[in-house]
């Protein structure tokens, strides 16, 4: 099977939105019950792109498995930081594209001139967590019972990276 991981390209939105519906229905790894609309992607995704955001694809014989994004702060005071997302069909996780991906969004985020990439990960996600640290992120902090669902709490992971 060929695996590859490489930038984005415009060409690549409706692929990273089928990505992005299939991990929100897994009802696990992110922080959200369904998926954006194809319009809401389609907004996000042209206003990453305007803004020279990060975007980082891993494709399967070339259709899109995983992506990942660092979204830019648009405040002035802010605009040196970025948010990250990222994530993995089932199936593709456990290969190292994780890890690719991530390496690579961070470059990019270095050629944009940002200096701090934050995120926040569901307490329970172990492999996310890992994957992070190994690339550098520090915890810096925890929200305590974020997210309820089904009558079930999840904390949120606080970490971030320095990449200056």
């Amino acid at each position: 099977m060929s695996l590859n991981i490489r930038p984005a390209a415009n060409a690549d939105m409706e692929g990273c939105h089928r990505a992005l519906a299939v991990v929100v229905e897994e009802g696990r790894w992110l922080t959200r019950l369904t998926a954006p609309s194809a319009d809401g992607y389609a907004s996000f995704w042209q206003s990453m792109r305007k803004m020279q955001a990060p975007q980082v694809v891993a494709t399967a014989e070339g259709a899109i498995v995983g992506w990942c994004d660092i979204a830019p702060r648009d405040n002035p005071l802010n605009a040196h930081i970025g948010t990250l997302g990222m994530g993995l069909v089932p199936g593709y996780r456990g290969r190292g594209l994780g890890k690719g991906m991530l390496a690579l969004a961070l470059e990019q985020a270095t050629t944009r001139k940002l200096e701090r990439i934050q995120l926040s990960v569901l307490h329970d996600n172990d492999a996310a967590i890992g994957l992070y640290a190994r690339l550098g992120f520090v915890v810096e902090g925890r929200r305590h019972r974020e997210w309820k669902h089904d009558g079930v709490y999840r904390d949120s992971v606080l970490m971030a990276l320095d990449v200056t």
